[in-house]
């Protein structure tokens, strides 16, 4: 599975915000959506902790995963030593499990508020 976008806790705060870049990235990708090529949206479980532990309310987190393209992913357990080293050259679980994510080929782009954290990887910035 290939996602379009992986979203690390500052992309998940966004959305709780309301952030109008976040919901016409998310409306363009429900729009393009036939559920037949599966979900689009990665959300590790990370990015949803941190986001929570920062202050985001439940209820904006359950609306995001909620949304029919979007899908929590959990990291797999064989790949802890990278994220625990991307948590320390990234700053965090969430940001190493979208690098993660995006480097290894399971998500084109990474949607976040602080691209120069990647790096080269691909992102979008909100």
């Amino acid at each position: 599975m290939i996602y379009r976008l992986v979203f690390d806790a500052t992309a998940v705060a966004a959305f709780a915000a309301e952030s109008i870049h976040v919901g016409e990235i998310l409306a363009e990708v429900t729009d393009e959506w036939s559920g037949d090529d599966g979900p689009q949206v990665a959300v590790p479980l990370p990015a949803l902790a941190e986001a929570a532990r920062t202050g985001v309310g439940m209820g904006a987190l359950d609306r995001l995963v909620g949304i029919k393209p979007v899908r929590v992913t959990v990291p797999d357990p064989n790949d802890w030593r990278r994220i625990a080293n991307g948590a320390d050259l990234l700053g965090g679980l969430d940001r190493a499990c979208a690098a993660l994510d995006q480097a290894q080929g399971r998500a084109e782009m990474i949607l976040t508020a602080d691209p120069d954290a990647y790096g080269g990887l691909d992102t979008i910035a909100i």
